[in-house]
């Protein structure tokens, strides 16, 4: 009797790409198991399996990854080098040369750097000593810490380029995150330049036209906006009856206004060409965010009585909005109370309800007089203010955009990977001999006479490949963190507050409250800034 007995032994091989520094590497990513669907239902007994701890460690096995090619590197680097007396003598000679003019280009730039370092500094200092400075600095504050934002990125280039740690260089994964964060400070400086120089250009080649345009919108806003709103607003403005002293009283002192804030920039507007002019060279020399923050600056001074009216009637509004709000109180004998903030009962006089019923009547019926010119001008407030906003979230999004990260997630998708993927390698099945397997015979007898029974195993060895991949970062997943740093928790305030200044007549937020710049100024001497910059221009060059 012969019984064969076959025993399968599963190999299993894993192909991965060696992770190499400004290349690819392997990461673990939380969105991983999403991207993996199935189009069959799974049972339940895989959900419960999924809801256990796994077994290995995946983060040690990715680190082990990412670090294995960092000690073959010198190995094989010392290997090439020796390989040949003559190659290893001309590279000698020629790193040589090369060593020698990086020493004096770096020697200049630390030098210039030292320079643009001083005048910054004296700069800051002079200004700090000018006793209208600061109230420069409460009119000019867009501009102003757009401004000291530049200056300090300028500044501190050095200190982006030098070394964190010496797990760059044994760990890719942190020297590709490394390497992006050193670059994203002077990417962003070079991408605001060249739209800055884009603006600049355009300006200075457009200046007639576009000062044409400014006058004849300035004209249009004053005459066929503001004037014609006002008369409009003292007559019968949609047919509703107003109180007529009460609008002619608000329409004088808001044409009177506006006539004179008008002959203000009459005069002014002479000087429009060079206004134009230096916004220009702000952008070529300064970069695109300059000259907007400036804008920013000059719309809310061109409008600045647009804001005083607003905030006039705004007063008279809200004034009688609370008269009428504590007569109603008087008459229903209710009496805030603002320890507990709520409303108590009270037993009021007579004479105070006489009085609250002479002050009652006349305070209602002028509140939709002045309701109605509360509404006009603030909704050309509410659209100043969206047209600056606007402006602002477009400066942010400038400074906060990883341009250094785009570029490389458009060229190397490699170096943002987000989760393991093994895909599978079918492999033709082929007889054991044939697939390179190692076959394994073996015979044995047992018993005795006929009852003999002969037993043939054969063993084989059955390769299972599968290949590493990497899921990568979408773009949205790449730039969505740095703007979620930056606007996280500021739109829906900024709503709630506007919403309540309008209804109210409170005062309205006219920024966004955005945040400051991350960079303080530094406070080194000139020296130690002079090393600092020649440590980098050596950190860059390596």
């Amino acid at each position: 009797m012969t019984r064969m007995l076959k025993l399968i032994i599963a190999t299993y091989v894993i192909l991965y790409d060696i992770p190499i520094a400004g290349r690819n590497h392997f990461s673990l990513g939380d969105d991983a198991p999403h991207n993996l669907k199935s189009p069959l239902k799974k049972p339940n007994w895989i959900y419960n399996l999924q809801k256990k701890p796994p077994a290995l460690d995946l983060d040690l096995i990715v680190l082990a990854l990412n670090c294995s090619n960092a000690a073959r590197l010198p190995v094989a680097w010392k290997t090439a080098n020796n390989s040949s007396a003559a190659h290893f003598l001309l590279a000698t000679v020629f790193d040589a040369l090369v060593q020698l003019v990086q020493h004096f280009t770096g020697i200049v730039v630390a030098s210039l750097s030292t320079v643009v370092y001083i005048f910054i500094k004296l700069f800051r200092k002079c200004l700090s000593h000018v006793s209208v400075y600061s109230m420069l600095q409460k009119v000019f504050r867009h501009s102003g810490k757009n401004m000291h934002l530049r200056c300090c990125q300028i500044l501190y280039w050095p200190v982006s380029l030098q070394e964190t740690s010496v797990s760059s260089s044994v760990n890719v994964e942190y020297a590709h995150k490394a390497a992006i964060k050193k670059h994203a400070l002077w990417s962003n400086i070079i991408m605001d330049l060249l739209m800055g120089f884009i603006l600049g250009i355009t300006l200075l080649l457009n200046l007639e036209t576009i000062c044409s345009w400014t006058f004849s919108l300035l004209h249009y806003m004053t005459d066929a906006v503001l004037r014609s709103g006002c008369v409009w607003l003292m007559g019968v403005p949609a047919g509703f009856k107003l109180n007529t002293e009460l609008a002619e009283l608000l329409g004088m002192i808001s044409l009177n206004a506006i006539q004179i804030y008008s002959t203000l920039w009459f005069i002014v507007g002479g000087f429009l060409r060079h206004i134009i002019q230096g916004l220009a060279f702000s952008g070529i020399l300064l970069g695109f965010t300059v000259p907007v923050s400036f804008f920013i600056d000059i719309i809310q001074l061109v409008t600045l009585h647009v804001t005083m009216l607003q905030w006039l009637i705004s007063l008279i509004y809200s004034t009688q909005i609370q008269t009428v709000t504590s007569l109603w109180r008087l008459f229903r004998g209710r009496k805030w109370n603002p320890l507990r903030q709520r409303l108590d009962s009270y037993d009021y006089t007579v004479e105070q309800h006489v009085v609250g019923s002479l002050l009652f009547t006349p305070v209602l019926l002028l509140l939709p007089t002045a309701s109605i010119f509360y509404i006009f001008f603030s909704i050309l407030s509410i659209t100043i203010i969206c047209l600056c906003i606007v402006l602002e979230i477009a400066i942010c999004i400038i400074h906060c955009t990883p341009y250094a990260a785009l570029i490389l997630w458009v060229t190397r998708r490699q170096r943002f990977p987000a989760g393991l993927l093994f895909l599978p390698v079918s492999l033709s099945s082929v007889s054991t001999d044939e697939d390179g397997a190692l076959p394994v015979e073996h015979c044995s007898t047992s018993g005795s006479g006929e009852n003999k029974t002969e037993e043939h195993i054969h063993v084989h060895s059955v390769p299972l490949v599968s290949e590493l991949n990497c899921n990568y970062n979408t773009l949205a997943q790449v730039i969505g963190p740095h703007y979620e740093k930056v606007f996280n928790g500021i739109a829906l305030p900024f709503c709630k507050q506007l919403a309540h200044g309008i209804l109210r007549g409170a005062r309205i937020p006219t920024t966004l409250h955005l945040p400051s710049s991350p960079y303080p100024w530094l406070h080194i001497g000139i020296r130690e800034y002079w090393m600092l910059c020649r440590g980098a221009t050596k950190q860059g060059r390596n």
